[in-house]
């Protein structure tokens, strides 16, 4: 018995959508004949139909009187444009979010990069001050190598026989001296 009151319901229910389907086609071609189209009204004719459905459905007015059907289907359009508006608001927020997080992790990558080119550079030295440097370590080995060769001339120059001689002549003049006193 069950099955057959289930069954008998769905088939009223059945015809009642069918009746407001065409009570729907009916308005919607009364309303397109006059040149009237719901969703292109003006902004103040759009929130007056906008309370007006509202109202409606808070009353129950939308149960008593069918036949106004096409006001209910406005209502479903504008609550489903809101609920897209949220969801793509909620989305959008989302991917904000995510690249805040994206762009301060490559500030911080920014910041940890020129922290150390700041202590690269002040280790290194450019290539002008490594050229004055290696200008001047040529300059002090030039000075170096031209008083070597100068002392190995003089050294050249010097007679070790004569210089031996002459020490020797010198210290017998010193002894020679002490005696006489």
């Amino acid at each position: 018995m069950c099955d057959k009151d289930i069954l008998q319901r769905t088939n009223m229910e059945t015809n009642k959508i069918e009746e407001l389907q065409v009570f729907n086609m009916r308005n919607d071609n009364l309303l397109s004949g006059c040149g009237i189209n719901l969703f292109m009204l003006s902004d103040p004719a759009q929130e007056l139909l906008k309370q007006f459905a509202q109202i409606r459905l808070l009353t129950g007015l939308c149960i008593e009187r069918p036949d106004q059907s096409f006001l209910d289907e406005y209502l479903y359009q504008r609550a489903g444009s809101g609920l897209e508006a949220k969801l793509k608001t909620l989305a959008l927020s989302s991917d904000i979010e995510t690249l805040h997080t994206v762009i301060r992790a490559t500030r911080q990558k920014v910041e940890q990069l020129e922290c150390f080119l700041e202590e690269s550079a002040s280790l290194t030295a450019s290539g002008d001050e490594h050229e004055k440097k290696k200008t001047v370590q040529e300059k002090h080995i030039d000075v170096v190598k031209s008083r070597q060769r100068a002392v190995n001339n003089a050294v050249e120059e010097i007679d070790l026989d004569e210089l031996t001689a002459n020490v020797r002549l010198l210290e017998e003049e010193d002894n020679a001296r002490v005696n006489d006193n």
